[in-house]
């Protein structure tokens, strides 16, 4: 195959003896009309004159293709995916941009330029609207919650993620940025990671990750059956920490995760604020009958069952700060009644937790087939070697251990395959101090027959609710019926 810099070379050469022929056509017509007009001797010189004009300036074309030539760069077709012609016209361009789930920035020969950037926009819209039964509720322990009306748009949860490789392509990396009108920060780093791909056996993270803990947890927020996790689930999981963390297939079907990071909840924190206690968690699932996939619903219409059996175990201890205060991170444990564990007198009159273990346990099992999916998970949660700080003499400083349970169970079956789809769902969270739960119907639409685009409604009717989380909608103590409406963008 000829290389650009002789195919261009060639065109060169030939445009240039044309216009030369071209020339020395029309300058010997002239020349013969001259000979009969000039006396003897004459014609013979002024042809050699012209002559000499004519080779000058093709020495003067020639010299200005060789430079032109010393400025073409050689283009490589063969190891250009785009092709000729093209190429041609990118031949300094070491990267492309495609539309691969995200759009991509891809290297054209990654051998030599291997790195590659993915750019994905991630948008949740909700309408929220609650009816309270009560304006204000008071739990087990004393403590007052405010339950009011909703009556609100937001955007719940807003992802710009940027993912690809460096280097080489098992050296892999993944920054979220989020952006929301309901929490605290509304715009913040939410998961970060550099990771070490090992095979399908292990790959290995360093950064900022999501503690296992619960299958639905675990999954991404994008592809719950449902508006958003449930009650339950938002009771019992952990939440985000940095840290390492390692997941893989070591055996066909067989997969698992494992991790140890900073804390149960430390996504805010400082290293001034974190105690010297580290959290480990992990978690082993099973899909006996083929891959099981990700999310709830069967909007791939497996034609032969497809079933995911797993659990996990999370443990930690929350040290008191040096101020005898509770530790930042244990803000998110609360008890059964919605009471924040570490609140002032949540468990004995004068006193405040300072300490405790903490065990978390659940097992959840999945089952997908032509449209129709089920799916749900169990809890135990165990807080024991409770330390209170107290300034009452003689009120003891430890406290029993707590034990809650809880579960959620739900099923979706497509009325029109891939597009449109009907669930119900229901959790429960039980334990000492009370007992919560929820029951929901609704339905999902998938605008484009994929997971990219869905419109969600669900309505769920709630009673003394012990979860509280600006993302899922949850109030502590709060009674009433949930109405939410979503769409969930993705591209």
């Amino acid at each position: 195959m000829k290389s650009a810099k002789t195919t261009k070379d060639s065109h060169w050469r030939q445009a240039i003896w044309l216009a030369g022929w071209i020339a020395w056509t029309f300058t010997t017509a002239a020349n013969a009309q001259e000979m009969q007009s000039l006396p003897n001797g004459e014609p013979e010189s002024s042809a050699e004159l012209r002559l000499s004009t004519l080779e000058d300036q093709l020495a003067s074309l020639q010299l200005r293709l060789d430079e032109a030539a010393q400025t073409v760069p050689v283009v490589n077709q063969a190891s250009c995916p785009i092709g000729p012609p093209a190429c041609d016209s990118i031949s300094e361009t070491t990267h492309h941009v495609v539309y691969d789930g995200g759009f991509v920035l891809r290297p054209l020969q990654p051998s030599k330029t291997p790195f590659e950037l993915k750019f994905e926009f991630h948008n949740q819209f909700r309408y929220t609207g609650f009816e309270s039964k009560y304006e204000s509720t008071t739990g087990v322990t004393g403590l007052t919650f405010q339950t009011p009306d909703r009556n609100d748009f937001n955007i719940n949860r807003g992802r710009l993620v940027f993912s690809g490789y460096a280097f080489d392509p098992s050296l892999q990396y993944y920054v979220n940025i989020d952006y929301s009108t309901v929490a605290t920060d509304s715009i913040e780093p939410l998961l970060a990671w550099i990771s070490f791909d090992h095979g399908e056996a292990m790959k290995l993270y360093l950064g900022l990750g999501k503690v296992p803990g619960t299958w639905e947890w675990q999954q991404t927020s994008r592809y719950t059956l449902g508006i958003d996790r449930s009650l339950a689930t938002t009771f019992f999981r952990p939440s985000i920490s940095a840290g390492v963390w390692a997941s893989g297939e070591p055996l066909e079907n067989l997969h698992y995760t494992a991790f140890v990071g900073d804390g149960f909840n430390t996504l805010t924190l400082r290293p001034s604020e974190l105690d010297t206690q580290l959290v480990y968690s992990g978690m082993t699932w099973w899909e006996p009958l083929g891959k099981f996939g990700v999310g709830f619903s069967d909007i791939e219409t497996h034609q032969t069952p497809v079933v995911r059996i797993g659990h996990a175990l999370t443990t930690t201890r929350n040290e008191s700060s040096v101020d005898s205060n509770p530790g930042v991170e244990a803000t998110v444990i609360r008890l059964s009644d919605g009471t924040r564990l570490i609140d002032p007198n949540a468990l004995v009159a004068g006193t405040r937790v300072s300490e405790f273990d903490l065990w978390l346990y659940s097992v959840h099992m999945g089952i997908k087939h032509r449209g129709f999916s089920l799916s749900g998970e169990y809890y135990v949660r165990h807080l024991r070697n409770i330390q209170l700080n107290s300034n009452q003499p003689n009120s003891g400083n430890r406290h029993g251990s707590i034990v809650d349970v809880g579960f959620f169970a739900q099923a979706g079956a497509f009325v029109v395959p891939k597009k449109l789809e009907a669930f119900t769902r229901g959790s429960l969270v039980n334990g000492d101090f009370g007992s919560g739960d929820e029951f929901s119907v609704g339905c999902n639409w998938y605008l484009f027959g994929s997971r990219s685009a869905r419109a969600t409604a669900e309505v769920t009717s709630i009673n003394d609710s012990p979860a509280q989380q600006s993302r899922t909608g949850y109030g502590a103590g709060a009674s009433g019926t949930l109405l939410r409406l979503q769409l969930w963008t993705m591209f």
